[in-house]
């Protein structure tokens, strides 16, 4: 477990603040070339192992997992992150594979931009996903395939073939999402929780439960998180 308070405050970061603006960024990203002679298809992998791993769970907005499950588990993480994909990997999927399956814990995923700049285009794509329940399907998804979001960049092409892999998703619909305000005002929300708890740029989880809370900062271990989820099961002396 983390000790004391972060080492570093983190900036206010800015999010875009306008559905009209991430669109924009969108077709920006959209319309940078890339390089002659680069004709390679986008691959997007592993939809099926996203569907066995999320498949069955409940969802809601940015929840996943039994809405009275004892235990909250809140993940701060960003998806164009290039490190933050293994950290999901190594700790976050092995709790929903065991902990959110055993209706013991949910997750409640916040966008933390841990850059420079405003929450990423990613992050509107998983928000619009998750207003038809579908959310941590593309953001598992989504980390798996960093790497063709990295060689094509974060263009709508890339965004649109993640979403593909999504069970169940109609895309068209996704895409007229990136309209909704609602998105830009929860991505600003999530990063204000980060910024106000001063976490550093690093991924950290929140753990609450009946026993209290722990703040899990700078890229906890998933022992780390499964020892605070054991310490707030349960009233201490209860």
């Amino acid at each position: 477990m983390s000790g004391p308070a972060p080492r570093r405050r983190p900036r206010l970061i800015g999010v875009l603040i306008g559905a009209g603006a991430a669109m924009a960024l969108i077709a920006l990203f959209a319309s940078l070339s890339l390089d002659e002679g680069d004709t390679d298809p986008i691959q997007i992998d592993h939809a099926g192992e996203v569907r066995r791993l999320i498949g069955g769970l409940p969802q809601l907005d940015e929840r996943l997992g039994e809405e009275d499950a004892p235990v909250t588990v809140e993940v701060f993480n960003d998806l164009q992150c290039t490190y933050c994909a293994d950290w999901q990997r190594d700790v976050v999927d092995p709790l929903i594979a065991d902990e959110a399956r055993d209706g013991d814990v949910k997750f409640l995923y916040r966008h933390w931009s841990m850059t420079e700049r405003a929450s990423g285009i990613a992050s509107y794509g998983a928000v619009a996903a998750g207003l038809q329940g579908q959310q941590w399907q593309f953001i598992e998804l989504f980390f798996r395939n960093q790497g063709e979001a990295q060689r094509f960049g974060v263009t709508q092409e890339v965004l649109d073939e993640i979403a593909k892999g999504v069970l169940n998703l109609n895309i068209e619909q996704w895409q007229r999402d990136f309209e909704d305000p609602e998105i830009p005002e929860r991505l600003e929300e999530d990063d204000l929780l980060a910024v106000q708890r001063r976490l550093p740029a690093e991924p950290a989880v929140v753990v609450t439960g009946p026993g209290g809370s722990r703040e899990l900062v700078e890229t906890p271990s998933l022992a780390d998180v499964r020892a605070a989820i054991g310490e707030v099961s349960s009233v201490p002396g209860g």
